[in-house]
């Protein structure tokens, strides 16, 4: 896995959550894509991760923070990571 962030946050302001909008759409059988609109606490920040296989929802994520507002790109797999056969699990 690789990850590069960094953030700055308003330490006046709690650590909350408010979703403004998100969107979901399923690109394959089990890839994913998602991009998320919300405020937070953050006044300037970025995070990139990059987790291709061998764990639960590998894939990319982007993030961007600025004025209390943050934008998520998400790449993801829809599995979950088999971490005792070192492989994905298997749907029932």
């Amino acid at each position: 896995m690789i990850f590069v962030g960094f953030s700055l946050n308003n330490p006046f302001w709690e650590n909350r959550f408010q979703n403004i909008w998100n969107r979901y759409w399923k690109v394959s059988k089990n890839k994913n894509l998602e991009i998320e609109f919300y405020k937070h606490s953050s006044i300037l920040g970025f995070s990139f991760t990059l987790a291709p296989v061998a764990r639960d929802h590998a894939g990319i994520l982007f993030n961007f923070d600025l004025l209390g507002y943050t934008i998520d790109f998400n790449w993801y797999d829809s599995r979950h990571w088999d971490y005792k056969n070192d492989c994905w699990e298997k749907s029932t």
